[in-house]
């Protein structure tokens, strides 16, 4: 992923383990402090390199970690790049010494404030509620605005502080253009603009602001005219502006947010129609940052997936504004499979969901790829050794050769031919590569098959265009004179004819695409052909059997422009024009693969 997603990504969105000391929580969450700041400083590391300049990295916390997580964050983004913590009011739980907590953090960094400004943004919340209360206000009295006005006073004492909709109770007022709140309207310049303004009503001189007016006479008297100035009930009151809630929805992303934790886990549990997963994340509150930070049209990673709560909140917010946000989530517990994955189907399937029924089958267009990647476990139980007696007798006899021996020379020599250090013999043919991995929450082993395709794609950073479909052919041969072969040689090989044989021996799969040269560099795109191959035990056959299937039956030649870069399993006779100082065109997918696999050691 670092290869592929290098500077590609706009958001790492995520809810790390807490340390919490050991809750039911299903990661180990009982860590040192020193443990656990290692373990994040090695995460957000990672995040970094894959962040776009103008990227954005958030993370929630609670108060065990609060302080050495701002640390870390600011150590690998730098003070500079923080831009302020978010407090999460998600209980109202007394049930603790001393402070009963009853909030977390969503602390977040940028990776360049340069390049990202900050200009983030949210909807207020409780709009809709406001605007359907005037709706009944005004049915009920019309174009009585003094009446609407006592209504809405009345309305807005039913919600208490915490509530976001009180935000909004300045907004009483309303008139044909819509509601509205009486707003300053003095100068900022002292005594700038003085001149009589009447009333409305009464035809009198109206008091005057004690700095002035803030526009200039003619000004005023076109917002007059078009019904943009509050007068009082008559001349000694000073008039107001009007500021109209549609023309304010949107404010900063404020720093307290209000949401019971309890919303969250009745949606999942709706989603089911059963108790599922204890405190997960709220994906509305979610919703709410991602629009926030533009994520429109961009990556969004989560490397602690959860129960899926990003993936919810992408697919929701997709649905909602026909945004093209991607999202991929890394998660390691067996509620992948029971909760996280599902819940991407549910939530694809339909918004709403109740006693684990869909309320509304409202769907969105949708699609996405779970890969399961190779564990420690499974690389320690598919490390194999060499055979050898004399090794093993003389370990056996000697406690300090055997001990350097483990230490400096066992590893790397003894367990090469091993599946999970990569077995190059076994790309002969990339259907059959086959490891033992551990099913997950038992200690059982099952053989099963590698992508090894899938695999290298991800290594060489590829932006796969194509996959074809795989083609099996059996082939013709025939030797002809050729004068240019050494003397001890007559005749050469060919292939006359290949046809689509589904139990023919030669078997190919081509994978196009692009690397980029530059990470983040949409301009420095490298066309790439990968063409995998099964071998058979003739060498001489297999390659006389790629130039036909290559350079005849596709008409792909190495020496023409099409593709920057060939990479092709199995030694090969193809012509291969040497590209950008010593590099040939056409590469070994093994020695690639190798070099990719290995490139952090």
């Amino acid at each position: 992923m670092q290869q592929k997603y290098q500077e590609q990504v706009k958001c790492v969105y995520t809810d790390p383990p807490y340390n919490t000391k050991g809750d039911g929580f299903p990661y180990k969450d009982s860590y040192k402090h020193s443990s656990w700041a290692s373990m994040m400083l090695d995460r957000l590391s990672l995040a970094y390199g894959i962040l776009r300049d103008d990227g954005v990295i958030a993370h929630y916390i609670d108060e065990n970690e609060h302080i050495l997580a701002s640390q870390v964050l600011s150590a690998v983004f730098g003070e500079e790049n923080r831009v302020g913590d978010v407090v999460w009011k998600n209980s109202s739980k007394n049930d603790q010494a001393y402070v009963s907590m009853q909030h977390e953090y969503l602390i977040a960094a940028v990776k360049n404030r340069s390049k990202n400004k900050g200009d983030w943004v949210e909807k207020k919340e409780g709009l809709d509620e406001i605007y359907a209360a005037f709706d009944t206000f005004k049915k009920k009295h019309g174009t009585n605005w003094t009446a609407i006005h006592e209504s809405a006073l009345g309305w807005y004492k039913q919600f208490p502080e915490s509530n976001p909709i009180a935000d909004s109770k300045h907004y009483t007022w309303m008139d044909e253009l819509g509601i509205y709140f009486p707003d300053n309207i003095s100068g900022p310049n002292f005594g700038q603009y003085r001149y009589d303004v009447y009333h409305n009503v009464t035809g009198k001189v109206v008091k005057e602001p004690a700095s002035g007016w803030r526009y200039p006479e003619s000004t005023m008297l076109e917002r007059i005219k078009s019904g943009l100035v509050h007068f009082g009930k008559d001349e000694t009151t000073v008039p107001n502006n009007k500021t109209y809630l549609k023309n304010t929805e949107y404010q900063s992303l404020t720093s307290i947010k209000y949401r019971d934790g309890r919303v969250a886990s009745k949606a999942l549990n709706a989603m089911f129609g059963e108790k599922t997963f204890a405190n997960p994340k709220d994906s509305d509150l979610s919703i709410r940052f991602l629009k926030a930070y533009k994520t429109v049209d961009s990556s969004i990673i989560d490397y602690f997936g959860g129960t899926g709560t990003t993936a919810h909140a992408v697919i929701n917010l997709n649905r909602e504004d026909d945004g093209k946000r991607k999202y991929i989530l890394v998660e390691q517990n067996n509620y992948f499979d029971t909760v996280l994955k599902p819940r991407i189907q549910k939530v694809v399937y339909s918004k709403d969901w109740k006693d684990g029924k869909p309320i509304a089958r409202v769907g969105i267009s949708h699609s996405f790829k779970t890969l399961r990647l190779e564990s420690y476990e499974d690389t320690l139980n598919n490390l194999t050794l060499k055979t050898d007696a004399h090794r093993d007798i003389a370990l056996a006899n000697n406690p300090d050769l055997q001990r350097d021996y483990l230490l400096n020379y066992f590893i790397d020599v003894e367990t090469q031919t091993s599946q999970s250090l990569l077995n190059i013999a076994d790309f002969r043919d990339p259907t059959a590569y086959k490891m033992n991995i551990k099913k997950p929450g038992s200690e059982e082993q099952s053989l099963q098959a590698i992508d090894l395709i899938e695999t290298f794609n991800w290594l060489i950073g590829l932006w796969v265009s194509n996959i074809a479909a795989a083609h099996s052919f059996s082939a013709e041969f025939e030797r002809e004179q050729d004068p240019d072969l050494p003397n001890d040689q007559k005749t050469r090989l060919i292939c006359k004819r290949l046809k689509v044989d589904d139990k023919g021996d030669y078997w190919f799969r081509l994978i196009e695409g692009y690397t980029l040269k530059v990470p983040g560099d949409e301009t420095s795109k490298v066309a790439t052909l990968i063409i995998w191959r099964k071998q058979t035990t003739d060498a001489e056959k297999d390659n006389v059997v790629l130039q036909k299937f290559l350079m005849d039956k596709l008409g792909i030649s190495p020496r023409a422009q099409t593709y920057d870069v060939i990479y092709i399993n199995g030694s090969h006779t193809l012509p291969n024009p040497v590209i950008e100082g010593e590099k040939t065109k056409v590469r070994l997918i093994e020695e690639a693969f190798h070099n990719a696999m290995w490139s952090g050691e």
